[in-house]
C-alpha cells in the first residue's frame, strides 16, 4: 500500500502511496488504542520490550514521572510552551486544545466504596468508570452529574487462543457461539437497567454503517446449552484443560470471566478460573505455549466501539496468525477480504464486503462478540465542558 515514507523536512512528513488511499486521514487520526505515534528517531528505534522513561510529547500537558506513584498516582501538568491553534472547535482529540487546571492528577485507588465516598464529599472531581452497582447512589448526589459521554459504547469480547488446544479447533469454536447468551452477560456487567447495553451485537460495532444482520442467527437464536453440549461432543472435546484469565481488578472484565468460566462448567468442560490482577493478565496472555506450560485459553476484554466500526482498526478481526494480536487467528478469507474492503469504490461496497467478512467471521470464530455496553462518568457538577469520546482533560472549567 505505501510506496515509501519520507520527511523532506522538519515539519513535513510525506506518504507516496501505490494506490489511491482516501482512508489515510482516518487511520493517521486514529485515537487509541493502536494510534498512530510520532515520535523522536531514537525512541521509534528503542526496542518495544525495552521500558522507555523519557516522555515526549507535543500537547497541552507534560508527563510528571518524577510525580508518579506506581498503583496510586499519575500527574500531568500544564505544559508552558503550549499554543493551541486559534481557530476550530474542540471535539475529542480534534480542535484548540484550551486548558484551565495547570496539574492533573490521576488517583488509582481499587476499593469503590472508598471513591464514592469522597466522590460525595467533593475530595474527587471526575470518576470515570463506576460501578454499575454504585450509579443509584452517584445519581443521588446533588453535587455530581452522572452521564454517558461515548456513544459508540464498549464491545465486550470473548477471545481465543487459537494456538493451543482445545480452542485451536475452529469446530468447538463455532460450538461455542451457542452457548453465548449475550444479554447475560451484559446484566452481568453493568445490572438490569437496558438502556445500558445492547445485546444482538455482531462483529461491527451496532448503529454503523458496517454492522448487519448477516450470520446472526449463530447469536441470537434459542439458547440450547443440551445441544452445545451435543457440539462440542461432536467437536472432539475429550476433556482438555481450558484457562481462563480472570481478572480481580476490573470488575466488568471479572464478570465476563466469571460467566463464561460458569457456561463452561454447565457444558462439563474441564475449566481453570485463574485469578490475577490486570497487570499480571496483560502480561500472561502474551504467552504462546500451552496451558501446562503457564498458557491460557480464554480472556475477555472490551473495545471502544469506535475501534469495531470498520475492518481497519477492529484488530480482533484480522486473520494473520502469529502477526495477529495476542490469541493468533489464521484466516486467510478475513485476511482477503479486508484488503477488498480498502480497496473497495464506495460506501455500498464497503457493507456488502463488511456484511462478507461477518459471515466469514461466524465460520472461523476470531473472537466472540458478548454485547455492547455504554459506561457512565461522573464528576462535580461544577465541572463543564467533559468532551465525548475518550477522557481528555482540555477544554474543561470549574464553576
Amino acid at each position: 500500500m505505501i510506496d515509501e515514507i519520507s520527511a523532506p523536512d522538519d515539519k513535513t512528513i510525506v506518504f507516496r502511496m501505490k494506490r489511491a488511499f482516501p482512508l489515510l486521514p482516518d487511520a493517521l487520526g486514529k485515537t487509541p488504542p493502536n494510534m498512530c505515534a510520532i515520535m523522536p528517531e531514537r525512541l521509534a528505534s528503542t526496542d518495544p520490550n525495552q521500558q522507555v522513561k523519557e516522555m515526549v510529547g507535543s500537547g497541552p500537558f507534560r508527563y510528571k514521572a518524577d510525580e508518579r506513584v506506581p498503583g496510586s498516582r499519575v500527574v500531568w501538568e500544564r505544559f508552558a510552551d503550549y499554543v493551541p491553534r486559534p481557530e476550530g472547535t474542540p471535539s475529542g482529540t480534534a480542535g484548540p486544545k484550551i486548558v484551565n487546571f495547570d496539574r492533573i492528577e490521576w488517583r488509582i485507588i481499587p476499593d469503590s466504596s472508598t471513591v464514592t465516598a469522597a466522590m460525595q464529599k467533593g475530595e474527587l472531581d471526575w470518576w470515570l468508570v463506576p460501578d454499575a452497582d454504585l450509579l443509584p447512589v452517584l445519581r443521588k448526589a446533588s453535587n455530581l452529574k452522572v452521564e454517558n459521554v461515548d456513544p459508540a459504547g464498549l464491545i465486550a469480547t470473548m477471545r481465543f487462543n487459537h494456538l493451543n488446544p482445545p480452542f485451536n479447533n475452529v469446530a468447538l469454536r463455532r460450538a461455542m457461539l451457542g452457548a453465548v447468551n449475550q444479554s447475560d452477560y451484559m446484566i452481568g456487567m453493568v445490572g438490569t437497567d437496558s438502556k445500558l447495553w445492547k445485546d444482538r451485537c455482531g462483529y461491527f460495532t451496532p448503529g454503523t454503517p458496517m454492522a448487519s444482520d448477516a450470520g446472526m442467527d449463530a447469536l441470537t437464536s434459542l439458547r440450547d446449552l443440551d445441544a452445545v453440549k451435543r457440539a462440542v461432543a461432536a467437536a472432539g472435546y475429550k476433556g482438555e484443560k481450558i484457562v481462563v484469565l480472570t481478572p480481580t481488578d476490573i470488575a466488568s472484565a471479572k464478570a465476563l470471566a466469571e460467566i463464561t468460566a460458569d457456561t463452561l462448567k454447565q457444558l462439563g468442560m474441564n475449566v481453570d478460573a485463574q485469578a490475577m490482577d490486570w497487570a499480571t493478565l496483560v502480561q500472561r496472555r502474551t504467552k504462546k505455549e500451552p496451558v501446562e506450560q503457564g498458557g491460557w485459553s480464554i480472556y475477555h476484554t472490551s473495545w471502544n466501539g469506535n475501534d469495531q466500526m470498520n475492518p481497519v482498526g477492529h484488530v480482533f478481526l484480522r486473520g494473520n496468525g502469529q502477526d495477529a494480536t495476542v490469541g493468533w487467528p489464521t484466516s486467510p478469507k478475513l485476511e482477503e477480504l479486508r484488503t477488498q474492503w480498502l480497496q473497495a469504490p464506495d460506501l455500498a461496497a464497503q457493507k456488502k464486503i463488511a456484511q462478507e467478512m461477518q459471515l466469514q467471521a461466524f465460520q472461523d470464530v476470531p473472537y466472540i462478540p458478548l454485547g455492547q455496553y455504554f459506561v457512565l462518568t461522573a464528576y462535580q457538577s461544577n465541572l463543564s465542558g467533559i468532551l465525548t469520546g475518550n477522557p481528555v482533560f482540555w477544554n474543561i472549567k470549574r464553576a
